[in-house]
């Protein structure tokens, strides 16, 4: 199909920082409305099927920016990564007739080796096999493949989680370079009892080489258990 498509710029800041753990916890919620808004604006096109909403910080993650600022990006496609955790979810709710998401959620509190912190409505998590070192997934702990519901007092709450997340890892990492992107179901789509929407993050620790973009596997030295303990020692 020819390229089509929307490029957006969201501006987090009228001051001239680039860190996002600078922004208030208002600053920060009225963000994550933004991009809440933007999705149910872009969902009333039709010929979008999806919208991308990212964040790169620093100039190994991306960013040609200092500013403050995320993209928001509306496609004509589910793109793969997200085509592959629908259809992953889905085979595994036809299986176990529950959502994976959830068993994750509830799996990880119960042994809480890859936890960094159980708040209140979320839950941060170093998941499982990341492909990156101190990869940090915030997932709701309410079931909904929608972002674009999600209400302005739990973005206010998820707001602050992310903003220890990041200092967090500032601390542990020294500032470094990281993407975060929001995972969530299609555009128009209704809530899918096989997929749960969240945010993931990257700090660019290492750069994929020949064998991860050969593969597609990946190389990580840190084992996300002890990502977790040096992330929830930087929080406390």
């Amino acid at each position: 199909m020819i390229g089509f498509g929307r490029h957006e710029v969201v501006i987090e800041s009228e001051r001239h920082d680039h860190d996002p753990a600078t922004l208030s916890d208002d600053e920060f919620a009225r963000l994550l409305i933004a991009y809440r808004e933007r999705l149910r604006e872009l969902a009333k096109t039709p010929r979008f099927a999806f919208a991308s909403v990212f964040k790169n910080v620093g100039a190994e993650a991306g960013a040609s920016l200092a500013h403050l600022h995320s993209q928001i990006v509306a496609l004509p496609i589910v793109p793969d990564a997200i085509r592959t955790e629908l259809e992953a979810g889905n085979d595994y709710y036809r299986r176990e007739r529950r959502c994976a998401y959830c068993d994750l959620i509830r799996y990880e509190t119960q042994s809480a080796l890859r936890v960094v912190e159980d708040g209140e409505g979320f839950l941060t998590v170093c998941p499982f096999a990341p492909r990156f070192a101190y990869e940090t997934w915030v997932l709701p702990k309410a079931h909904d493949s929608r972002f674009e519901v999600t209400t302005d007092a739990d973005l206010l709450t998820l707001a602050r989680q992310m903003k220890r997340l990041l200092m967090a890892i500032d601390g542990v990492l020294s500032g470094p370079a990281y993407n975060w992107y929001l995972h969530c179901g299609p555009l128009r789509a209704a809530n899918m009892p096989y997929y749960h929407w969240h945010l993931e993050i990257a700090p660019k620790t290492a750069r994929p080489a020949g064998f991860e973009w050969g593969s597609g596997c990946f190389i990580n030295a840190v084992p996300p258990e002890l990502a977790a303990v040096r992330l929830r020692a930087a929080m406390r």
